[in-house]
Order: structure tokens, then sequence, then C-alpha cells
């Protein structure tokens, strides 16, 4: 399974495109998919500060993905539980 840690937005972008590769699909073909277009999905994977929530949360399910929010653990301290 791949598990990705994004901390940045340029870590998202990588990790979108490498995602939508790995399934084989050219951009167009992925805004197929989720019913954008080939150019929102190039604005999203070159500026992903532009997506919006509901955005991500579509692509993350259409590549087989789930966003996972955890807080940052410091060294020695352990991750707070809610």
């Amino acid at each position: 399974m791949t598990e990705f840690h994004i901390k940045t937005p340029t870590q998202l972008k990588a990790a979108l495109r490498r995602l939508r590769r790995a399934q084989g699909l050219s951009q167009s073909e992925f805004g197929r998919k989720v019913g954008l277009s080939q150019e929102r999905i190039s604005v999203i994977e070159n500026h992903p500060e532009r997506v919006t929530t509901d955005q991500l949360l579509t692509l993350l399910m259409a590549l087989g993905m789930e966003l996972v929010i955890e807080p940052r653990s410091l060294a020695g301290t352990p991750p707070r539980t809610w």
C-alpha cells in the first residue's frame, strides 16, 4: 500500500501526479473519470493550493486513496488523542 505524508503543496503536487500516472491515466482520462476538464486537472496538479476540499476528496477517492488527518508528533511528545 502506498502511503504519503504530505506537508506542503509541492508534496501534494508530486503525490497526485504519481498516483494518476500509476493508474496509467492521462490528465484527460482522469478528468473524464472525475467530471473535470483536462485543464482543471492540470491546474490542480501544478497548483494544488488552488484545489477545493471537495475536489481533493473526489480526486483521492477516484485514485483509491483517502485523506487521513493526524497531529504531527514532536520528538518525545506522544500524539494527542481526541
